[in-house]
């Protein structure tokens, strides 16, 4: 015979006195947390007090787990009051009090109009916990949503906007606006951006000048150490992008597309295609291997060798325009031509075109 499930003591058999039960406190924690250990937090409040609390608060994940806010870790808050104080937040789950001090009187219309727009919620980053308190920022929160996309866009080999200020030992001293922080606030946050003078084209580039107070599209390659406050300890960040990997990536998807005319036409001689395209001459190569220039299609992004006889490279220089039509195409060894990824975006390009002067 099989022994008789125990009952489970409720707040109505210990109500009248807690340790009629139990030597101690740390007697009846022990059961308490043994006797309801398969139960979450809402059910055994409903079996201990003898409460129907329904299906939906039940299996409410949102109220059955009791959160520890971690210093340094980003959260979705709910607002409870925003005013010239602060915020206050409610994370269900943490009993603690939650308050941003940060003051956003003058973009409160803005945070309000988000908020209706946002389930009455905001990011924030916990800074420090006091007392029985948590001092977060709002600010940090959204600008680490920011950093979260931008090593997204460096994985990605994504895209981002950035406006050209000057010219410097080296390359561009730029700045981006940090798109989290404008949404929340329409305030134009920004942060600093440099790219390198070797990244700003495709091949050479002899007039930088001209790119100075321009936007231009970069990817963006990694975050560095840019000013650093030895008082407080604090490190300004700077983002490195390249102007010549959003060209290259441009170009690839030109190289593919004319690939794949090229290959078309040499499996069906039915097939025609206009195989000439406007150039300007990058470089001069003169070894015991090749001898020719070097021609990167307009607007194409795409850069080859025209072959030419060593006695005739001293009519070409570097900028002058020719045309060329694309004869054939140099594979790596071993090597598919292109690979790409599962969404069919070009990972890598493994072929370079060969002209001839037309």
């Amino acid at each position: 015979m099989s022994k008789e499930k125990a009952k489970l003591l409720t707040n109505e058999d210990i109500s009248n006195d807690i340790f009629s039960s139990f030597k101690n406190d740390k007697e009846r924690i022990k059961y308490m947390s043994k006797a309801y250990k398969n139960m979450n937090l809402v059910k055994a409040f409903q079996v201990f007090y003898n409460l129907d609390l329904g299906e939906n608060v039940i299996k409410n994940n949102a109220v059955n787990k009791v959160y520890t806010l971690e210093v340094g870790g980003v959260y979705n808050g709910i607002v409870e009051n925003f005013d010239r104080r602060g915020i206050t937040f409610n994370v269900p789950g943490v009993k603690d009090e939650i308050i941003c001090k940060e003051n956003f009187t003058d973009c409160e219309m803005n945070i309000n109009n988000y908020l209706l727009t946002h389930d009455n919620k905001l990011l924030f980053e916990v800074r420090e916990k006091k007392n029985n308190s948590y001092v977060v920022s709002v600010i940090n929160g959204y600008y680490r949503a920011w950093v979260n996309m931008i090593n997204d866009a460096i994985r990605d080999n994504n895209g981002i906007q950035v406006h050209i200020d000057e010219l410097v030992r080296g390359g561009y001293l730029c700045h981006t606006v940090i798109k989290q922080l404008y949404d929340l606030t329409g305030k134009m946050y920004t942060h600093s951006v440099f790219i390198p003078g070797s990244h700003i084209v495709l091949n050479i580039e002899n007039d930088f000048e001209k790119w100075i107070d321009e936007d231009v599209i970069i990817v963006p390659q990694k975050f560095v150490d840019y000013k650093r406050n030895f008082k407080t300890g604090e490190v300004e960040k700077s983002l490195v992008g390249s102007r010549k990997k959003v060209l290259q990536i441009l170009g690839n998807n030109n190289m593919y597309d004319i690939y794949s005319k090229y290959t078309l036409t040499q499996e069906n001689e039915n097939v025609t295609w206009d195989n000439t395209f406007e150039g300007v001459v990058t470089g001069i190569i003169n070894s015991q291997k090749k001898t020719g220039i070097f021609v990167e299609l307009l607007d194409k992004y795409i850069t080859g060798l025209a072959e030419i006889d060593s006695i005739d490279l001293i009519n070409y220089k570097p900028g002058d325009t020719v045309r060329v039509k694309v004869t054939k195409f140099e594979c790596k060894e071993g090597l598919k031509p292109f690979v790409l990824t599962r969404s069919n975006k070009i990972k890598e390009c493994n072929v370079r075109p060969v002209f001839e002067l037309v």
